[in-house]
């Protein structure tokens, strides 16, 4: 049996002292045996501090929640903080597949995460070893967070030639995946120790507080209820803030791209921790890596991506000069988006503009995608897809110039000679081979989005963010996707267990007792500010503030992504309506649900209905409020 305090054995971190032992006293820094600056409390005591806790964790998603509770659990007193509303926090690790990393032995996972590196300089043996000593505790960390059926998924070895990799295992909490499982797991362990964790949501981190003589961070500047407040972190301060997908100024500088789009919709993923710790002198690394879905379609009102539209791809693919430039059936999405050049696995290199090219005989086999009609006839209408009589009328419609517009003729021909030797001698596209000759023609220009960014500040095996050169920066520490050990070669499933692998060496690490600054409260006896946004765990959602008529009842139901709350209207024998009051599912995923369970529900009377494909967890949430509103029938 687990306790809180005594998890991850072969922790040599000490526990007691952390709260309140006046440790230092002078007039100015002094330097400790190791060299280093230490604070005398001057610098502390002249800043307007509102709030003060031991540890700061910036961001709740995976990594965020497990720094916090791995603090908590060491005796720490923690703030986690959010900048997101609470129906849009988790980011990427809500939105993910809920896969997480562990292996059964020690030294195979150091010889496949060493295999992955290849012959990169990053990251080290000792990043590589203390990060693989957390990866075979993973399984035992979800169970001992809640996890009652922990699940292997087969089939999920990205690079099984490497060394190692046999031992490799994919787990998730249960045996459903892509339904926020784990997050909520991680969500409610944090809400489990709310006696020792309190969670600001709408609470932007925006600047570190750094002592310019010792450099130890002491705490962070939060944007919050309209004012800025100052939190004081004796311990130390996480960033979790995840990657910057929705930085398009950041791609642009970092990795040559404009215009990609978070897959998972993760608009608050801006870059804020990169631009925090380089104020206070970090080094970066991996900063060109990242995880793609390289062909989706984005809703240009709304942003929401497609998921592995590729899989559903039945045109060619061309680029913005009218050009094929792939085969359209290995488009990297076995390798988080990765594409083979040549027997070496990169980051890929698309064209910024990209379309999907087809005919009517291959648009009348389906929809282009999953969720779309059936006839394609609502994407016409709403601009999506591109229709024309003649493929020159189809290139105006797209945009293309005189030049691109030839080069797309001349390309369809080319591509229905291959099609009709049963060879695609210019990319080796495998499969069916289908011409492009019957008009009308159709056109949807799609979008390369991101799963997520790799790069960040550089830390060290203890989760330490460090300098240019070398030296960690005092009480500053990071997790997750925000400088991830990813500099080459990535196995899925490591982005949000590896969440909890440094969420836990870094929030053992902050919790330690230091003997560098002042411990003391510099609070004067003043309680700490408490924003509107302070998150009160385990209230339910009071059905009383929705107005019913006679006949009418509220359910609520747990979704992917919180509440869905429905009105349903009943004449005591069937159903004769369902209302959804509230909801936060993501739309590309969950769209369809919204719409139509509801009305089949109507429709019926019943709630025997059709899950709808895609959506299984919005689907049965929905059906499980319109169940709690007829009190259980």
């Amino acid at each position: 049996m687990y306790t809180r305090r005594g998890f991850i054995t072969g922790s040599a971190i000490a526990t007691t002292g952390i709260l309140g032992a006046s440790l230092l006293g002078g007039c100015s820094p002094q330097a400790s045996s190791a060299g280093e600056l230490k604070s005398d409390g001057a610098f502390e005591k002249s800043v307007d501090w509102s709030a003060e806790y031991d540890v700061v964790v910036v961001g709740f998603g995976g990594a965020g929640a497990n720094s916090a509770i791995a603090a908590a659990d060491e005796g720490a007193k923690v703030l986690l903080i959010e900048k997101a509303p609470e129906s849009e926090a988790g980011g990427n690790s809500i939105a993910c597949m809920q896969l997480l990393c562990w292996s059964e032995d020690l030294d195979d996972a150091i010889s496949y995460v060493k295999a992955m590196r290849g012959d990169y300089n990053t990251p080290s043996d000792a990043i590589i070893e203390a990060y693989c000593k957390e990866m075979v505790e993973n399984k035992k960390w979800i169970e001992y967070l809640g996890a009652e059926e922990p699940a292997f998924v087969e089939g999920k070895i990205e690079y099984p030639e490497m060394e190692g990799s046999e031992s490799f295992r994919v787990i998730t909490v249960h045996e459903g995946r892509g339904d926020g499982a784990a997050y909520k797991l991680f969500r409610q362990a944090v809400a489990d120790r709310s006696d020792n964790i309190d969670v600001w949501y709408e609470a932007a981190g925006t600047h570190l507080i750094q002592d310019p003589l010792t450099k130890i961070v002491h705490g962070i500047e939060i944007e919050v209820d309209g004012q800025t407040v100052n939190v004081r972190a004796r311990g130390g301060v996480i960033l979790t803030t995840g990657g910057y997908e929705s930085n398009d100024e950041m791609l642009e500088s970092y990795n040559g791209y404009h215009g990609w789009k978070s897959l998972g919709r993760s608009l608050h993923n801006t870059g804020d921790g990169i631009r925090m710790a380089m104020e206070v002198g970090c080094d970066l690394w991996h900063m060109g890596n990242m995880q793609t879905n390289n062909f989706e379609f984005v809703d240009p009102d709304t942003l929401d991506c497609t998921w592995k539209y590729d899989s559903d791809l039945k045109g060619i693919l061309v680029g913005g000069n009218g050009t094929r430039f792939i085969s359209e059936t290995d488009t990297g999405a076995t390798n988080h988006g990765h594409l083979n050049y040549a027997g070496t696995w990169h980051v890929p290199v698309l064209p910024e503009v990209t379309y999907e090219v087809l005919d009517q005989a291959i648009f009348q086999k389906g929809p282009l995608y999953k969720s779309w009609s059936s006839d394609g006839r609502e994407e016409i209408e709403k601009g999506w897809i591109l229709k024309a009589e003649t493929l020159e009328e189809l290139a105006s419609l797209m945009g293309f110039d005189e030049e691109a517009a030839q080069n797309l003729i001349a390309e369809t021909e080319k591509w229905n000679r291959f099609c009709a030797e049963g060879v695609d001698l210019a990319f080796g596209r495998k499969g069916d081979l289908s011409p492009i000759s019957e008009a009308p023609f159709y056109a949807v220009k799609l979008t390369h989005t991101l799963v997520n960014t790799q790069g960040g500040p550089v830390k060290n095996e203890k989760g330490e963010v460090l300098t240019p050169r070398g030296e960690a920066i005092p009480h500053l520490y990071e997790a997750g996707e925000l400088g991830d050990i990813w500099s080459n070669h990535y196995q899925g499933s490591c982005n949000l267990g590896g969440g909890m692998i440094f969420g836990r060496i870094s929030g053992r690490n902050a919790a330690a007792a230091k003997t560098d600054n002042l411990q003391e409260s510099v609070m004067d006896g003043m309680p700490n500010f408490a924003p509107s946004t302070l998150a009160v765990f385990g209230q339910e959602v009071d059905k009383s503030q929705y107005e019913v008529e006679s006949g009418e009842s509220i359910g609520v139901a747990e979704g992917k992504k919180g509440p869905i709350v429905v009105r349903v209207s009943s004449d005591g024998s069937a159903i004769t309506g369902v209302e959804i009051l509230e909801q936060s599912e993501t739309p590309s995923i969950a769209g369809d649900a919204i719409v139509s369970i509801p009305a089949a529900i109507a429709e019926k009377g019943t709630l025997d209905v059709d899950i709808v494909s895609g959506a299984t967890i919005t689907s049965k949430a929905i059906i499980a409020a319109v169940e709690d509103a007829l009190g259980g029938e």
